[in-house]
């Protein structure tokens, strides 16, 4: 996904001196709560007394861009995922390293073709609203995801399983790959191996969804979602606030949370999210760069600031006059700074490949800074018998971004170049100049849909790919990526992704320029929060806890 199509801006609004918020909290531990009331005269005995595990209870305090729908199918930013994922579970999930393990699933098998997955499911699991959970409910869950009826835009990563195409075009009342062998069995057959496809059953889209709740005409399942999940809706005020409770009966465990209050908002920002934090209004929040030095010293808060799947690149037409040619791309790749234009700015970690560190196949090491302004000048003189002009594209451009824009255009000059920047005023407008050929540099961000080398290489650089927006095209590329989405082990997929990203990276495509970070602050009394590489649209909250306060 397009990084400015899947978020906005995070940054606006002021920093407010924090007033301390109020928080409700009690401890099931019967040993401790007749301490706590016996002694309650003295004070300094009962405080010396503390938890030194985690604590039931509790409200955790978060906020969200205004969500349209809560259907896991049909979640179209990190904000209606987060929730989402709170209230549903699927087969497996990932754990705070993204390794896959299993959630509804208590153990699966693959066939040695890779083609066939067979899962075994827990018994006993029910839905929050009473009803036992059986492999059919997946079967209708994963058909209804590929139903083109229900226009999800996450269809396209399970069109793998075999049948899926024939029920899309119509050929077919069922999805011949999903089969419910029995209650606690479900068998999932693949037209074609495909290694990433455990990680995508991990993702929201792929979670378990009822029924004769979905089909209630009288209740729209978006705005009224039930699930299998830690969390269910309790309440939804739209334009308010959204109010989860804690599953007495998940599969796991009950929470230790009793509550998650979500306090909903039309266009959530860094700046705003943080005022509201300082406020003592929430217990989370985006970090705008300009707050990280009070974040940080202040003992009652805790900041952290670290990649997340998300990669800025500058991207070049290959079927432009003057791009195809690959000298000219790389004096482009030569003139580019980009130490000087990101520096020690918090947002940004500076990057030379195209895989985010935490990805298959990543060598953040591996690839050279591609900066030399004297190559840059050389190979302008020696392939162009005039002065180039080129065009910089980008849409929805902040202040610091047209400065970035900026700094990059000054770059492109001093080795020769006259830039001239074009700034669109919506992404869809940007998005339609690439894809109809009508740019040549182009400033993008893509989010990873899912964390497989896959979802960034296959989508972006595969020749046939719609969402190719260079006009790439290398066989080489092209047959080792089929090779990667077939290898059966991780470590030969590895080495591919490794070979196909030095491949792309020797024909200069794409400029990397930066993997996006996420700064974040949460009082110290929340425990167990697990920020991965995701980020924002995949935090669970069911191993929270709230640590009493003094």
């Amino acid at each position: 996904m397009h990084e400015l199509a899947a978020m906005r801006d995070r940054s606006q609004s002021c920093y407010a001196k924090m007033r301390p918020p109020t928080f409700h909290w009690f401890v099931l531990v019967p040993a401790l709560g007749c301490l706590i009331l016996s002694c309650a005269k003295e004070s300094k005995e009962v405080s010396s007394i503390r938890p030194t595990g985690p604590v039931t209870g509790g409200e955790l305090r978060l906020a969200a861009q205004s969500p349209e729908s809560l259907d896991p199918i049909l979640s179209n930013n990190y904000w209606e995922s987060e929730i989402a994922l709170q209230i549903f579970d699927g087969l497996v999930r990932f754990d705070a390293n993204l390794n896959t393990v299993g959630a509804l699933a208590q153990d699966w098998r693959v066939s040695p073709d890779g083609r066939t997955y067979v899962f075994t499911l827990r018994q006993g699991v029910r839905f929050h609203h009473g009803r036992e959970m059986t492999a059919e409910d997946f079967v209708y869950s994963l058909t209804r995801l590929l139903d083109p009826k229900w226009k999800s835009n996450d269809a396209q990563y399970y069109r793998h399983i075999r049948g899926a195409a024939d029920f899309q075009a119509g050929r077919s009342a069922t999805v011949s790959g999903l089969q419910a062998v029995n209650p606690l069995t479900l068998q999932i057959v693949l037209d074609e191996p495909y290694s990433p496809f455990l990680r995508l059953l991990a993702q929201q889209p792929a979670s378990v969804v009822p029924k004769e709740l979905v089909e209630n005409a009288e209740r729209p399942f978006g705005q009224n979602p039930v699930g299998t999940g830690a969390f269910h809706l309790e309440r939804w005020t739209p334009g308010t606030e959204i109010l989860l409770a804690a599953n007495p009966n998940h599969h796991a465990r009950r929470p230790y949370l009793e509550r998650v209050r979500i306090t909903t908002l039309p266009a959530l920002n860094a700046r705003e999210s943080f005022q509201l934090f300082a406020d003592g209004k929430l217990d989370v929040s985006f970090v705008p760069p300009e707050h990280a030095s009070i974040v940080q010293s202040e003992s009652r808060w805790v900041f952290i600031n670290r990649p997340v799947l998300r990669v800025m690149y500058l991207g070049m037409n290959l079927h432009d006059r003057l791009l195809r040619d690959p000298a000219i791309r790389k004096a482009v790749a030569s003139a580019i700074n980009k130490t000087e234009l990101f520096g020690s700015d918090l947002d940004h970690a500076v990057t030379h490949g195209l895989l985010p560190p935490s990805l298959l196949g990543s060598t953040p090491q591996g690839h050279p800074d591609t900066y030399d302004p004297r190559s840059a000048r050389d190979l302008l003189k020696r392939n162009l018998k005039r002065k180039p002009k080129i065009q910089l594209w980008h849409a929805q451009a902040s202040q610091s971004r047209t400065e970035l824009l900026r700094h990059m255009a000054s770059q492109l000059v001093s080795v020769g170049f006259t830039v001239e920047i074009k700034n669109l005023p919506s992404m869809a407008e940007l998005l339609s100049h690439i894809y109809a050929g009508k740019t040549q540099l182009f400033l993008l961000g893509e989010q990873l849909d899912y964390p497989d080398p896959d979802a960034l290489l296959n989508r972006l650089f595969l020749s046939t790919s719609p969402a190719n927006p260079f006009g790439y095209s290398n066989s080489k590329v092209d047959a080792l990526l089929l090779d990667a989405q077939r290898a059966l082990d991780d470590n030969s997929r590895a080495k591919l992704y490794n070979e196909i990203e030095s491949t792309i990276m020797r024909d200069y495509p794409v400029v990397p320029l930066s993997v996006v970070k996420y700064s974040i602050a949460f009082h110290a009394r929340v425990q167990a929060l697990q920020v991965t590489p995701l980020g924002f649209q995949y935090l669970p909250l069911r191993e929270v806890w709230l640590k009493p306060e003094n």
